[in-house]
């Protein structure tokens, strides 16, 4: 198993830590599921950075990613309904 962190752009500051089997790192979408994980959970994933994150398909109903970094994420097929896109940075 492996911490997958996801963590602000700008402070670096951990905002959600999830545990990734060896299945999740090897499909190369272990951060797909720890932000879905992180979604599930509520957590406020505002100021994220996941900039060139592999997003396909990813389940982000609901999710906060205000002001995130997406720039060169794979977002094809992501279920962003209901999500707070606000000021992110989707180039």
């Amino acid at each position: 198993m492996t911490a997958i962190q996801i963590k602000h752009r700008f402070t670096e500051a951990v905002l959600f830590e999830f545990e990734a089997t060896n299945a999740q790192q090897q499909s190369g979408l272990a951060l797909r599921h720890a932000l879905e994980a992180a979604t599930t959970a509520g957590a406020n994933l505002r100021g994220a950075n996941l900039r060139g994150a592999n997003l396909h398909g990813a389940n982000l109903r609901g999710a906060n990613l205000r002001g995130a970094n997406l720039r060169g994420a794979n977002l094809r097929g992501a279920d962003l309904h209901g999500a707070d896109l606000y000021g992110a940075n989707l180039y």
